[in-house]
């Protein structure tokens, strides 16, 4: 018996007036996965999550759940529930009621909705926050709330849309960790939305790269960060350098365009490696020293270990990297 996918995109396009915000998109989204879909502003991404969810509906094209069409379905009886970037909590109702209020509106009587919201709580390790407001809580507290409320429906497929766009560093890497590991607990489709590669790539069990509403690349994350299929991919997901033929061929390698890591470059004496450049900027980034390098006209940037004492501005040094970090890309 064939799988039912969770999500299914079957030619979908989405028009406001000229623009095509979501172009011919065609994807399926496997049950119980971690879906990111990961580009710049105006890439797609955002329609195609409020398509999923009955916010817009396709010009062209169905938009399946579970096998189902959704076009006819309204947003409140599809299997979905959403969390926004701004999180969008009612400052006037405590923790527990902005939680259940979606049990609230269902009809669901108050003793049972309460108990309802304090289980989610406490999946979302805020079990004892219940009683206090909105404002009293830190910005990861407050989207912790905010998953809650929306898992608290038990929806089938839960949607998030830049939902740690507001958090500072070092909370929003926390936050990656705790909601990939709470997706696993719960054995339900995630489907999340993020321009922030390393977001995609820590969390995603697949990834899908947009670029002017359509998808560009999907695979792994290792896929996209390793094997980008065109330079917009390669450029936007780690901002590989992106070497074009004659470079490639000064280098000694097969023509045609190619990415390289700038993890995979190492920098030494000049006349020793496969190009010779002049050192243009040397960064200290924390964990690496980032180097700029100009060869002939192009930039290649390496990142150095921090330890390692890194080339000066205007030193002539030689690029240097194994046969197997340059990845052909297609001419597009």
């Amino acid at each position: 018996m064939p799988m039912t996918h969770a999500v299914e995109f079957d030619h979908v396009s989405r028009c406001f007036g000229e623009v095509r915000a979501v172009d011919d998109v065609s994807v399926a989204i496997e049950q119980g996965s971690f879906f990111a879909m990961l580009g710049p502003s105006g890439s797609g991404k955002t329609t195609c999550l409020r398509l999923i969810s009955g916010f817009e509906r396709p010009n062209s094209g169905h938009v399946r759940i579970f096998g189902a069409n959704s076009e006819s379905l309204p947003p409140n009886r599809r299997p979905v529930n959403t969390v926004f970037q701004d999180y969008a909590l009612f400052p006037h109702l405590n923790v527990r009621d902005n939680v259940a209020y979606g049990l609230m509106v269902q009809g669901v009587d108050k003793g049972q909705r309460h108990a309802a919201a304090e289980e989610m709580l406490a999946l979302v390790k805020l079990a004892d926050f219940g009683g206090r407001k909105p404002a009293q809580l830190s910005g990861g507290q407050r989207q912790r709330v905010a998953l809650a409320r929306a898992l608290v429906n038990k929806p089938k497929v839960l949607l998030l849309d830049e939902p740690l766009g507001a958090l500072d560093l070092k909370l929003r890497e926390a936050m990656q960790v705790e909601l990939k590991a709470l997706q696993r607990s719960l054995g339900i489709t995630f489907v999340f939305v993020t321009h922030d590669q390393s977001e995609a790539l820590s969390m995603a069990d697949q990834v899908a790269v947009f670029n002017q509403g359509k998808i560009v690349q999907l695979g792994s994350p290792e896929d996209i960060y390793q094997r980008p299929r065109t330079r917009f991919v390669a450029d936007f997901v780690g901002s590989a350098n992106v070497l074009a033929p004659q470079v490639c061929a000064r280098a000694g390698m097969a023509g045609g365009w190619a990415s390289l890591r700038a993890e995979a470059v190492t920098v030494v004496s000049a006349g020793r490696g496969r190009l010779d450049g002049q050192v243009v900027s040397t960064r200290y980034m924390g964990p690496v020293n980032r180097v700029v390098v100009d060869v002939e006209g192009t930039r290649i940037t390496a990142d150095l270990p921090a330890r390692d004492i890194p080339p000066a501005a205007g030193e002539t040094v030689a690029l240097q990297w194994d046969d197997g970090a340059l990845h052909r890309m297609d001419e597009a």
